[in-house]
């Protein structure tokens, strides 16, 4: 019995994150499309494919001043 319950909060543990993440990666509009979105990066993250997301002017490190 402990095993099932253990097993039942992961998994509401597990899909909590997800709506978490979700809503904070995107915000509540089109939150179902977004949701689809979300699973197929999961998705590709345990297949191992590289994942394609679109980069930013803030994605960029900018490289140390010399001298500091």
């Amino acid at each position: 019995m402990a095993l099932i319950r253990t097993l039942f909060w992961t998994a509401i543990f597990l899909a909590s994150t997800f709506a978490f993440t979700v809503l904070f990666e995107y915000g509540l509009t089109d939150y179902v499309q977004n949701a689809k979105k979300e699973a197929g990066v999961l998705k590709a993250l345990v297949s191992a494919k590289p994942v394609e997301r679109k980069k930013d002017e803030s994605d960029k490190v900018l490289p140390p001043l010399p001298g500091r």
